[in-house]
């Protein structure tokens, strides 16, 4: 089961969505990943897929099980809010840190509500992106933007001159980021999204307990996974507990605040609450 590991943690989250279509039971089918991996990858997984479902061999395989099963479950919650938020009226969607996130080509209903959607994230991975989205379908559809950009928020306000609209109600998903920040950039972003949203939005992120950003004995393989963040220059920075988390949402203005830990998340969509808590959980608020 052992998945090798990109050198970014970017390739490596849409990694682990693509190596979810090659097993045997999909929470959701994602036909647009294979546009940004290496034919020779492709075909790796065609011929020989990890089963995700194996015993691991060590905590380093346990680790990564962990990680497979949050990233899967955090992506398929992000697109049921998704598609919820846009049946009661939401007509913009914004991506903040998007990566190689695929939900423009394949949540149809997107293009059917003809939602806006802005995508933010570093100028190299947009680069990179807008290479294999021109190499694959030719053009990036009007209705999606590619924002290049980092967490400062003179940088974030970008999205308007793209013709983000501040004015009408707004999905906001902010996944997979924060832990990799200073407290002080999270809590800037958070007051900015807060300042912006307007009502009928809502605000989608995830973040981590503090002890994953520590070498300890409480979280299994933690301690490879900081040894391979720190190799590939992305280690966690930030980490806040549950409660704390919830607490600091509701001082900064948010309300109805709903916490997911990742057993949360695999109860709902798995029926079954083997993850361990302490480690990932999912946020939706709104104002």
């Amino acid at each position: 089961m052992n998945i090798e590991w990109l050198n970014s943690t970017n390739k490596g989250t849409a990694l682990l969505k693509l190596i979810h279509q090659f097993q045997d039971d999909t929470l959701f089918v994602d036909g647009c990943l294979h546009w940004f991996f290496d034919r020779s990858l492709i075909d790796r997984l065609k011929t020989n897929p990890p089963n995700m479902k194996s015993e691991p061999k060590d905590e380093t395989e346990h680790f990564q099980q962990i990680a497979y099963w949050y990233v899967i479950l955090r992506e398929k919650y992000g697109d049921e809010v998704i598609e919820s938020s846009i049946a009661t009226g939401c007509k913009q969607l914004l991506l903040l840190g998007s990566g190689y996130d695929t939900r423009f080509f394949r949540l149809a209903s997107i293009r059917d509500n003809s939602v806006k959607t802005f995508e933010v994230d570093l100028p190299e991975t947009i680069d990179d992106k807008k290479k294999c989205l021109l190499a694959q379908i030719g053009q990036i559809p009007q209705e999606l933007s590619l924002i290049p950009g980092n967490f400062n928020l003179d940088q974030l306000d970008n999205i308007f001159a793209h013709g983000f609209n501040r004015k009408i109600p707004t999905i906001y998903i902010w996944q997979g980021v924060s832990y990799y920040l200073e407290k002080e950039i999270v809590s800037n972003m958070l007051d900015w999204i807060e300042d912006i949203m307007t009502p009928s939005s809502v605000f989608v992120f995830d973040c981590c307990s503090p002890l994953m950003t520590f070498k300890n004995h409480a979280i299994p393989g933690i301690h490879s996974n900081i040894d391979r963040l720190v190799e590939i220059g992305e280690p966690y920075r930030f980490g806040m507990y549950a409660d704390e988390m919830e607490s600091w949402l509701r001082e900064k203005g948010f309300q109805n605040i709903e916490v997911l830990q990742q057993g949360d998340l695999e109860e709902t969509f798995l029926r079954r609450r083997t993850l361990p808590d302490r480690m990932w959980y999912v946020v939706t608020a709104k104002t």
